[in-house]
């Protein structure tokens, strides 16, 4: 309500003045354009005109290739695409023990959940749960895919440096 009032004194100090003058604004002659030049050049001031201009030379069709300089390297053109950005996974997101008990829901029936987990020993008698046993194995999983990686790139590298390649195999096998 307060700007619609504004609004309204300020259309009205605008046309209160207009409204009291008595003389309006003059108008302004208009110029028209001449429907014809008045005078028209001759053929020799022309000539002599044109003769000043600079000569128009169309581009040569084709560019004969520049000899290629011998301290400058031409790449093929490529383009580079950046990587997605990884996904962040339930290992990351979740806290440990949800994690575990996630595993053992996907890994571990549910006679060997539900039955024999709730006879489980206590920890300090080496008993273990169902989550703690599902992690395990799980741990189990991710160390030998990452074993078998190395395995495969050491593979590669053997080509070109066995010692290398024996460096990969050691720093992997260590615990």
């Amino acid at each position: 309500m307060k700007f619609a009032g504004l609004l309204l004194a300020a259309l009205l100090a605008i046309t209160l003045p207009l409204a009291g003058q008595s003389n309006p604004l003059p108008e302004l002659p208009v110029a028209k354009a001449p429907a014809e030049p008045a005078e028209k050049l001759s053929p020799q001031v022309s000539q002599l005109l044109t003769a000043q201009l600079p000569k128009y030379t169309p581009p040569s069709p084709g560019k004969p290739a520049a000899t290629p300089d011998p301290d400058v390297i031409e790449l093929p053109k490529l383009t580079v695409t950046q990587k997605k950005r990884p996904r962040l996974n339930d290992q990351v997101m979740m806290t440990t023990k949800a994690f575990n008990e996630k595993l053992a829901k996907e890994q571990l029936s549910s006679f060997d959940r539900n039955f024999l987990n709730k006879f489980a020993l206590p920890a300090w008698l080496s008993g273990s749960s169902a989550a703690t046993r599902a992690r395990e194995e799980y741990d189990r999983d991710q160390r030998a895919r990452l074993l078998s990686d190395v395995a495969r790139m050491a593979k590669v590298a053997e080509q070109i440096d066995p010692e290398q390649a024996k460096a990969m195999r050691d720093a992997a096998a260590k615990p």
